[in-house]
């Protein structure tokens, strides 16, 4: 009877110490980032990075810029309106002439710039300050701008912190694959985000 005694007090001793050592699940709070983590996460693989090829979101990290109106197009629309080259017809070819045969032209048509800088920045064409929009080569019969470059700016980025703003705007802070560092600033639109600015960090 002692051994029954015995083996239940140290039975009930050992389940004692076990619990010492263990915290119910619901009590354990999670970290203090942890919506931060999520919504860095998102950014990074839903909004910027997307796809295997050009993904135009990185395009506006392309250059700098203190509002909308001052980014620069040439370097935004490097790669075209969608990162996908458009068909270029030899007439187009012949009208911008022999060195449109040695590089195979990338294409922007007005309507598609125009399209994408209302969408992303909230501005058209004609309220930008058209930062190098000089560097294209622009038909008017065609209505559309081009380049002749056998090369991409494009890169990757990596969002370290997000920020949230009082006005409502959030500032996230990136890292491009050559190691240059921004803090871009969005704001809601739409069901998305729209760009205000992109500053050098």
């Amino acid at each position: 009877m002692k051994r029954v005694k015995i083996f239940l007090l140290l039975f009930t001793l050992c389940c004692a110490l076990t619990a010492c050592g263990t915290k119910p699940a619901d009590d354990v709070p999670p970290p203090d980032d942890e919506t931060s983590a999520v919504d860095i996460e998102w950014f990074n693989t839903e909004f910027f990075n997307v796809g295997s090829g050009v993904c135009m979101t990185n395009m506006l990290l392309s250059s700098y810029y203190d509002t909308a109106a001052d980014i620069d197009l040439y370097e935004l629309f490097y790669n075209g309106p969608t990162g996908i080259q458009e068909e270029v017809t030899e007439a187009e070819q012949t009208a911008i002439g022999p060195v449109a045969f040695e590089h195979y032209p990338i294409k922007t048509q007005r309507t598609e710039m125009d399209a994408f800088l209302q969408e992303y920045l909230g501005v058209a064409l004609d309220e930008t300050n058209k930062k190098n929009l000089d560097q294209f080569i622009y038909l008017e019969e065609y209505d559309a701008y081009y380049l002749l470059h056998g090369d991409t700016n494009f890169q990757r980025c990596t969002v370290t912190s997000l920020e949230q703003n009082e006005d409502g705007t959030i500032a996230l802070t990136y890292e491009k694959e050559s190691g240059e560092k921004g803090i871009v600033t969005l704001k809601g639109s739409k069901g998305s985000y729209q760009f205000v600015s992109n500053k050098e960090a």
